[in-house]
């Protein structure tokens, strides 16, 4: 691929957007960040989809500064798993966007457990954690007004870049109950679940095109109308893909606000608690991990407010005592296992 061409990638994480140009070689032209804030609390994990696009435009408009917007040849944008809003078709929010940790779905996950078993099991996963998304669907349009279309963070963004609805990446559909074999929405279940299968995004293997820019979008983003939108991953699967752990027999560990592993395997990997789930690749391989709500994110909840930069010359001058295992939910952590009321810790014994 020509040093000339350049990709843009758009990482929507918890504390704050992040956007990043490279040249086909791999050499990065330009980067940009800008905040983001959650509103937390009993359960809940709220973020404003209006906040996400404004951040997305700002980072945007400081990795483009000095490209040439012509090189660009594509973008993607990856998100977290299991973050989902409703929105009108007008793309205009009709919900907070609902936060992969949130567990406000507690009372509709045994429904989806019940009724999706049998997809379940042969996914590997054998059922859905009340964090996951397909609960969080039940919940939000129980009451929802007519209309509602139901997205993903990820095709969120990338439908108000095209300014119209685009697909949804197979994986940011995982938790939302995609059948990653078929790569498709399983229309038996959604029906029962109650779900009328119109609010559900069209599904597409990521590296698809699903749009392009369009005027207002492009000026938002200080991008050339009309540049492809791919479909992405979400950003455990893009953080695995960027890193080249894409053979069989690879592994790749990110640590952000939580912690992600994840592998390459020819197979899908089992585990019936739900722990450990298997993604697909671009390529088909399955991509089997997990996620902890261990990791910096702690901090924000044990420490909100405080500046991050301070914090850090602060940890550089007096390094935490370890071994340590902070969490940055208030509740549970599946690493690699299931643990509903896990304990944070430190070597000192303060836990929090």
């Amino acid at each position: 691929m020509s040093a000339e061409t350049a990709w843009l990638g758009i990482d929507i994480g918890t504390q704050s957007v992040r956007a990043l140009a490279a040249s086909g070689d791999g050499a990065i032209l330009g980067s940009g960040q800008a905040p983001l804030a959650s509103h937390r609390g009993a359960g809940r994990h709220e973020q404003d989809p209006r906040q996400w696009w404004k951040a997305v435009g700002a980072a945007c408009r400081q990795a483009m500064a000095d490209i040439d917007q012509d090189r660009v040849a594509g973008l993607a944008v990856c998100g977290t798993s299991g973050t989902v809003l409703l929105a009108d078709r007008q793309l205009r929010p009709l919900s907070a966007g609902i936060m992969y940790d949130d567990h406000r779905a507690t009372g509709q996950v045994g429904t989806v457990n019940d009724i999706g078993a049998a997809l379940w099991r042969r996914m590997g996963y054998g059922r859905m954690q009340a964090v996951w998304a397909l609960p969080k669907i039940l919940w939000l349009t129980a009451e929802a007004e007519p209309g509602a279309l139901v997205f993903h963070q990820a095709d969120f963004i990338t439908s108000l870049m095209a300014g119209q609805r685009t697909a949804a990446d197979t994986s940011n559909a995982l938790k939302s109950g995609c059948d990653l074999v078929a790569e498709d929405w399983d229309g038996a279940l959604i029906a029962a679940l109650g779900l009328d299968p119109a609010v559900l995004p069209r599904l597409v293997r990521p590296g698809t095109e699903i749009g392009r820019v369009c005027i207002e979008s492009a000026a938002h983003c200080g991008l050339r109308p009309g540049t492809p939108i791919l479909a992405g991953m979400t950003d455990g699967c893009a953080a695995q893909l960027g890193s080249g752990a894409v053979t069989v027999g690879s592994w790749n560990s990110v640590l952000g606000t939580t912690l992600i592993l994840k592998g390459t395997s020819s197979a899908l990997v089992p585990d019936g608690s739900g722990a450990v789930y298997s993604h697909r690749s671009p390529l088909g391989e399955w991509l089997p991990g997990g996620a902890s709500s261990s990791g910096a994110g702690a901090i924000a909840r044990l420490l909100p407010g405080l500046d991050p930069a301070a914090l850090e010359a602060a940890a550089a001058a007096r390094p935490l005592p370890l071994p340590a295992y902070p969490l940055a939910s208030e509740r549970g952590s599946a690493f690699l296992s299931r643990r509903p009321r896990p304990k944070p810790f430190s070597r000192a014994g303060n836990a929090g």
